[in-house]
């Protein structure tokens, strides 16, 4: 009798657990062979249709040196420029259902086409881009054919601009400059990765390069402190400082990481600029961002470089010639190494625990505590050779 019992009970058993196979062997099946399709899409560059829109993304954390980086491409008369433009999504989200992440990429699709159709956002850029002491002023924006004057003409005023349309705009990006380009703080980008440029830009009639620039975190943090983007805590042990090392060092290296691991005709469309460098030699690094967008070199454009990065006057009484903006001018060589003699030893030693794989990688020197190393600043922090260099070699 048990026996019948234990036997009946097997069977049942047997042939639930049969039918539990048969339907879940499929799905994983299917999982299986979806993973295999993406990896394929992955490691398969696609095909771009001749007519799509050529952009360029620049992405750094604040205090990076993206502003500059930003306005090399803001003086060529090929480019339409536009500087932070996910402020507008953070302006205007309350006045959407969606969350800020999808927003944003919608937003950004939208903009890597030269579309600007929906009304919230044309308002907000028409405002925000049209102050006429706007410390970013995009050139094509203030300049034929949505206003009467170029940006340089002395005739120009904000208010000789007639109201843009989406149309007009979207007419403007699209016939009248070879490519867009867009720099974008870490910060703002959704889900603060690289993937998320990369989902935007996977498109036929979307054509997009990066322009990943990173900075010495030992400069990054307390600038970023400085200018109130984020707050001390926790006295003398600054938990303030290292909460926001640990979470702008997290999400570099995560991105390094994302960006090693791509295929090899992915990486080709990135490229790594160590802000350092380009302060060593901003007309060098210049004609290498100009190579990899594929813009000629202006000799209006070097010349207003050369005043910028290495003034002959005060900073009080710089003046660009020709610029209705207020653009960053500073002296590169001494930028590079002014966090060594401002910032506190202590702190120093804050950000190289939480940065110190991040800046073995981008080649940044630790001191150690060594307070002679810190303040000789004849002695280089930073390596011209270093790991993730090698990722991007041709």
């Amino acid at each position: 009798m048990w026996l019948r019992i234990l036997l009946v009970a097997w069977l049942s058993f047997t042939a639930m657990f049969g039918l539990f196979l048969a339907k879940a062997v499929p799905e994983k099946l299917s999982d299986t062979v979806e993973d295999r399709k993406q990896d394929k899409v992955n490691q398969e560059k696609p095909l771009k249709t001749r007519s799509a829109r050529k952009n360029l993304v620049i992405v750094a954390h604040g205090r990076s040196g993206s502003s500059i980086t930003g306005d090399i491409f803001n003086h060529h008369p090929n480019v339409f420029y536009m500087y932070e433009p996910l402020q507008t999504v953070q302006r205007t989200k309350q006045k959407f259902a969606a969350d800020y992440d999808s927003l944003a990429q919608t937003f950004l699709k939208n903009l890597l086409r030269c579309s600007f159709d929906e009304p919230i956002f044309l308002e907000d850029i028409e405002w925000y881009y049209r102050r006429p002491l706007h410390p970013r002023l995009s050139h094509a924006i203030a300049s034929p054919p949505l206003c009467p004057y170029s940006i340089s003409d002395e005739r120009w005023q904000y208010t000789l601009c007639p109201k843009m349309t989406n149309k007009s705009l979207g007419n403007a990006c699209k016939h009248h400059y070879q490519l867009t380009v867009i720099k974008v703080l870490m910060s703002r980008i959704p889900y603060n990765s690289l993937r998320s440029i990369f989902a935007v830009c996977d498109f036929k009639d979307v054509d997009c390069k990066i322009v990943f620039l990173i900075r010495d975190p030992r400069a990054v943090i307390p600038s970023s402190l400085s200018v109130g983007f984020y707050r001390e805590q926790g006295g003398v042990n600054k938990l303030g400082t290292r909460m926001f090392s640990y979470k702008l060092c997290k999400q570099t290296e995560e991105n390094l990481e994302f960006l090693k691991s791509l295929p090899a005709w992915l990486r080709a469309r990135v490229i790594l600029l160590r802000y350092e460098d380009f302060a060593r030699n901003p007309l060098n690094e210049m004609k290498r961002l100009y190579k990899f967008a594929g813009l000629s070199v202006l000799e209006s454009v070097t010349n207003w470089l050369n005043l910028t990065t290495h003034p002959s006057k005060q900073r009080s009484n710089m003046k660009i010639q020709g610029s209705a903006a207020a653009y960053t001018v500073d002296d590169a060589e001494t930028a590079i190494n002014r966090w060594r003699w401002k910032v506190h030893p202590y702190e120093i030693v804050i950000i190289e625990q939480y940065c110190k794989h991040v800046m073995k990688v981008m080649g940044y020197r630790p001191v150690n505590n060594l307070y002679e190393l810190q303040s000789n600043t004849s002695i280089p922090l930073y390596s011209q050779d270093y790991e993730a260099k090698d990722w991007f070699r041709p």
